[in-house]
């Protein structure tokens, strides 16, 4: 009796874990080695699909978070390939795949990144600034005369500016979000976009803007964060291209966790 007992008990937490897929819980008794998802000669383990869908604090993971870690996974790893990056040998973290898309990002869009980046406020999207402000035109010109004599731009900037926030970011300027590359539509400072329009990235600029001036200067592409180079390729290559690249990629699910649904590109319920 007792058996027939606890085989119906396992029975029925087995289709509850198979209807729902809210939860991998405690119900759940297959191997952490097995595959939860592959795309196309790669594969994420079970174990890894937890790491990536990780909820903090030992709680464990939810079917929804199960699936956003398998839905990134596959993608970043689709558009890896298709740049002919090899996958890392370790598991993956969040982190590392956003490190990761954003250099698939860059090397899908190729050199158009960069070139559309240097336009600068002359047609790029984005503007990644330096600046040291100082009081005068004049002061401005000695701090120029620094920097052509070799001066580095992040020490002229901790030596001269007065703004003591981008002094501090060794000339960096950021958004009140702490971004470092801005829309020029939204930078209102006339006197500030007119004297970017004749500067080219690398080679900084003197300029009054206002009640105090400064040296700018467009910050190289090679100099930005992984997530602004892709902000920018972004610009490049179109979201549908990138969908394309995924929807012709030869995916796997584990149906323990869902289904890989073409159309929209991502990890849904075995019901939707």
């Amino acid at each position: 009796m007792n058996r027939r007992r606890s085989a119906s008990a396992a029975t029925t937490c087995t289709l509850i874990t198979v209807i729902t897929l809210t939860t991998l819980s405690s119900c759940a008794t297959f191997n952490r080695n097995d595959a939860a998802a592959k795309a196309g000669d790669r594969s994420l383990s079970a174990k890894g699909a937890e790491t990536l869908a990780e909820a903090g604090g030992g709680a464990t993971a939810t079917g929804d978070q199960l699936r956003d870690g398998l839905t990134k996974w596959i993608r970043v790893s689709v558009l890896e390939a298709s740049t002919g990056t090899a996958a890392p040998p370790t598991a993956p973290t969040a982190a590392d795949l956003d490190a990761r898309l954003s250099k698939a990002m860059v090397t899908i869009a190729g050199d158009k990144t960069k070139t559309v980046y240097e336009a600068g406020v002359n047609g790029s999207p984005f503007i990644c600034l330096a600046a040291i402000t100082v009081a005068t035109i004049d002061d401005a010109n000695k701090v120029l005369a620094a920097l052509t004599s070799g001066t580095s731009f992040s020490d002229a900037a901790h030596k001269f500016s007065t703004d003591t926030v981008i002094r501090d970011a060794g000339g960096v300027v950021k958004d009140q979000s702490g971004n470092e590359c801005l829309d020029p539509g939204t930078v209102n400072n006339p006197p500030l976009i007119t004297a970017l329009k004749s500067a080219t990235v690398g080679h900084p600029v003197t300029a009054e803007l206002g009640s105090f001036s400064a040296v700018l200067m467009l910050r190289p592409f090679e100099d930005l964060l992984p997530a602004s180079q892709a902000s920018i390729a972004a610009s490049v290559v179109s979201q549908e291209q990138l969908n394309a690249l995924v929807s012709a990629a030869k995916i796997y699910v584990d149906p323990r966790y869902g289904r890989w649904d073409p159309e929209i590109g991502a990890v849904v319920t075995l019901t939707s």
